[in-house]
């Protein structure tokens, strides 16, 4: 039987960073770094940072690639004043996420596989499917987050 998870995880990866690049598409500069509710709170910007480096580091710890360099801290101090720079940026690395499931066949969704070291904690191994699941859904709920802080910014 062909394995129903690396083309279902295709088919989401994409439309999530579609969602995503339609969320930052034609956002004005002043927007791109507007944090709805004070500095507790993300901009479309940091969102955009943060997700897609995240989605690609976890999408290469599911897959058994190498850890891409990621300074997580870094990512929620993110501005941006070009718009397309930004969706430049969100283009690129849709592109690095796209790769590394595109060319992940056979992946054993058993296995298991080390995490990216966080500030202050050590490696954790992780099932494969479980780095794949948490990839798209923190992709998810961060697209969701980026859409709405573009509907706040338009509706205020």
């Amino acid at each position: 039987m062909t394995d129903p998870i690396t083309p279902s995880a295709r088919y989401v990866l994409k439309e999530s960073l579609g969602e995503l690049r339609a969320a930052v598409e034609g956002v004005p500069a002043e927007a791109l770094n507007w944090r709805p509710a004070g500095e507790e709170t993300n901009s479309i910007a940091v969102l955009a940072t943060h997700v897609l480096h995240s989605t690609r580091s976890w999408l290469a710890i599911a897959v058994g690639a190498p850890s891409p360099e990621r300074d997580r801290p870094s990512e929620f101090l993110a501005t941006e004043d070009d718009p397309l720079a930004l969706l430049r940026f969100v283009d690129e690395m849709s592109a690095q996420c796209t790769v590394l499931l595109r060319d992940a066949e056979d992946v054993d969704w058993s296995a298991t596989r080390k995490t990216h070291a966080r500030p202050g904690d050590s490696p954790q191994e992780v099932p494969a499917a479980y780095a794949i699941l948490h990839a798209l859904e923190h992709l998810g709920q961060h697209v969701a987050h980026c859409s709405l802080t573009r509907q706040l910014w338009e509706g205020r």
